[in-house]
């Protein structure tokens, strides 16, 4: 896709008064220390309607490109405060990064809020429309007279080519600063960053090295005791420096360094992750994007060992995060939900007289659960969870939380009990995560 065909001289001026500059000429006039701004835009996020997730991957990409990041704001689809928040932004920031209101739809109006706080016009760029019309042809859809807005150029910007969507995304030089706008839709966005502005940032302007991290997740130790192992490491390390991020799924050690280049910033994170490896040991089941399902499809798939799952409370959850994983197929056989007593006994081979001595929630019958589906599947494993995840059905013996997950082999059958004591849909999340956890802890010490 082309640039507009004006873009190379503007002739009019912009805010404070100040003359909008070619993407040409500031290649020479550029070559310093940056810093960044980040505005996500979207009344969708000030309603907390969405979370935004646009941002954390911006920030977590330019830190990794050396640019620093000083603030970030969101702000709702409404142009006074969109203007003001941009030219905030301008006044302390050398770069803006804009994502979000570049649809075709009325309420997109970040074109619009920057041509007139620009004081710039918009320009139909035949090449913008070409491609959307190409667009639309490919998917044997009729182009919406709304998208023609979308090829509308401020004049004086350069485009960047959105291949995932219709609409560009633009560089605008304002004096010795930019202010760079991409969609808003994650799939569009994420390409754009960082296969054209990310590289085009490096092109205008000196970095400070690279900031990079990296993430080790953890299960199996709460916040406070990962806190007492490392206590020391967060205390005496500098460079990377660490911090602990919890959830109820997981506890993060994020270590951020500084260095000169890639290749030093993993020597400084290797050396860090030995240290806290030594510290936590097999309680670290991921890094950085990975999840304790591909950690336990690796050791499934390296091991070459086949399972089934027997779930009652989870209806599910269990085996439809091992088949996220691409793969899955290769070691998982089958996924058996068996809610009633009468579908336990039916497909599980589950006893009458265990269901009526112990309870469907109880370790007998998660033990009988875990080998009924592993014979009759026929795979090396077979993990079972049952529980109450609630609101309702909790007793003073047998209160909302509380799960038995067991695990079955030719040699053995193991079962834990966990009492969670959450609402249902985190019952249903931490009973999924254990029982991946257990059945990870299994594989590495088989």
């Amino acid at each position: 896709m082309s640039d507009a065909t004006d873009r190379n001289v503007c002739p009019t001026k912009g805010l404070n008064d100040e003359l909008l500059l070619s993407p040409k000429t500031s290649l020479l006039l550029y070559n310093s220390y940056m810093n960044a701004e980040i505005i996500t835009i979207g009344t969708e996020l000030i309603l907390g309607q969405i979370v935004d997730t646009n941002f954390a991957f911006i920030a977590r990409r330019l830190a990794e490109a050396g640019v620093s990041v000083y603030y970030k704001t969101s702000v709702g689809d409404n142009e006074k405060r969109m203007a003001e928040t941009i030219k905030l932004a301008l006044s302390r920031s050398d770069v803006v990064i804009i994502t979000g209101g570049l649809g075709p739809t009325v309420d997109d109006v970040t074109r619009p809020v920057l041509v007139k706080l620009l004081n710039l016009k918009l320009v139909l760029n035949e090449h913008v429309l070409k491609y959307m019309q190409t667009y639309f042809d490919q998917r044997n859809i009729k182009m919406p007279q709304n998208n023609v807005s979308q090829a509308l150029v401020p004049n004086g910007a350069t485009i960047i080519e959105n291949k995932n969507g219709t609409a560009p995304g633009l560089i605008i030089p304002v004096a010795k600063k930019y202010i760079i706008v991409i969609p808003g839709v994650p799939r569009e966005m994420k390409p754009m960053l960082t296969e054209s502005v990310i590289p085009f940032l490096k092109a205008n302007f000196k970095t400070e090295g690279i900031i990079k991290s990296r993430v080790l997740k953890v299960y199996g130790l709460g916040e406070s005791r990962v806190d007492e192992l490392i206590e020391d490491l967060f205390r005496d390390s500098q460079n990377p420096t660490i911090a602990l991020l919890a959830s109820h799924l997981e506890t993060k050690v994020r270590m951020t360094v500084k260095a000169k280049n890639d290749i030093e910033a993993e020597q400084l994170l290797n050396l860090m992750e030995v240290k806290i490896r030594e510290r936590l040991h097999e309680n670290i089941f991921a890094v950085d994007d990975d999840t304790m399902e591909k950690s336990v499809a690796m050791l499934m798939t390296l091991k070459k060992l086949t399972l089934a799952t027997a779930e009652s409370c989870t209806g599910g959850l269990l085996s439809s995060r091992i088949t996220d994983v691409a793969g899955a197929s290769a070691f998982f056989i089958r996924g058996v939900i068996a809610y009633s007593n009468e579908s336990k006994m039916e497909s599980l081979k589950v006893r009458k007289l265990s269901l009526e001595l112990y309870g469907a929630v109880s370790k007998q019958v998660a033990e009988e659960m875990a080998e009924g589906v592993r014979i009759t599947s026929g795979t090396d494993i077979g993990i079972s969870v049952t529980g109450i995840a609630g609101p309702g059905g909790g007793t003073l013996e047998k209160p909302v939380g509380l799960v038995y997950i067991a695990l079955s082999t030719d040699k053995e059958v193991i079962s834990k009990e966990f009492r969670l004591g959450g609402n249902r849909i985190w019952n249903k999340e931490r009973t999924a995560q254990n029982a991946l956890d257990m059945l990870r802890r299994h594989l590495l010490a088989r």
